[in-house]
């Protein structure tokens, strides 16, 4: 990393100040939740990984708003029923800051539950992949 910029800063380059807003506070969560995850960018997403292997992802769709991939999403026990998608793969939507504070424990929980998966399936001493300091994230 250059200088006191860390990922998430670098993540938020270029993106308008509502959007780091809206970011900020879901990336406290994962890091309230899991704060042995390590940060990186990759292709359009901040990734919160451990090891070789991603516990979730932060994404800006095309309206600001922040969905929260899971790549174990099949995996989890989701009794909130926050989880979308058909794939493997699960997403949240987080439409708004009521969303957010209303569904923040069950959401603790899932990132509790994949950083669980990821831990059992990565040591922690692989490498993962990010966009060097230089690289804008797309």
């Amino acid at each position: 990393m250059s200088g006191n910029i860390n990922e998430f800063e670098l993540y938020c380059q270029g993106k308008p100040p509502e959007a780091r807003e809206s970011l900020r506070p879901v990336r406290q969560i994962i890091l309230d939740a899991v704060p042995s995850v390590s940060e990186g960018r990759v292709h359009f997403y901040l990734v919160c990984h451990f090891g070789g292997g991603s516990v979730a992802k932060l994404h800006l769709d095309a309206k600001q708003q922040v969905t929260i991939t899971f790549v174990t999403g099949e995996d989890l026990t989701d009794p909130a029923k926050l989880l979308k998608g058909s794939s493997s793969v699960r997403t949240i939507k987080v439409t708004s800051a009521a969303v957010l504070g209303k569904h923040r424990d069950a959401i603790g929980d899932l990132l509790r539950q994949s950083f669980a998966l990821i831990s059992e399936r990565f040591d922690g001493s692989e490498n993962f992949i990010t966009l060097r300091p230089d690289q804008p994230s797309p």
